[in-house]
């Protein structure tokens, strides 16, 4: 019979603010169906639109979202990392984004 440590030594410990790999493939794959929707900071504060997200190192979930808003006349994209998308709404077809602010 192995030892319980050999066992379980591919099970990792998820840390609060951490989502399990399954959880971050759901997340990924709302992600890949909501462009155009609404992205909004943790505090509420809107952000601009989810113009489309990057897929480079990973296959169950993207690397970066981009948003893009507009400042006066000009169009501005702002590029967040994957583990900065706390949820995704689909019923308001919004995207949260902890840990970021406005400016």
């Amino acid at each position: 019979m192995l030892e319980p440590s050999l066992l379980f030594s591919s099970v990792r410990e998820v840390g609060e603010n951490e989502p399990s790999e399954r959880a971050q493939a759901e997340l990924g794959r709302l992600l890949a169906a909501a462009g155009g929707y609404r992205v909004l900071a943790s505090d509420g504060t809107h952000l601009g639109w989810l113009d489309h997200v990057r897929y480079e190192r990973h296959a169950d979930h993207p690397d970066e979202v981009v948003v893009r808003s507009r400042h006066l006349l000009a169009l501005r994209r702002r590029v967040f990392s994957f583990s900065a998308v706390a949820e995704v709404k689909r019923g308001e077809r919004t995207v949260v984004l902890r840990g970021t602010r406005a400016g």
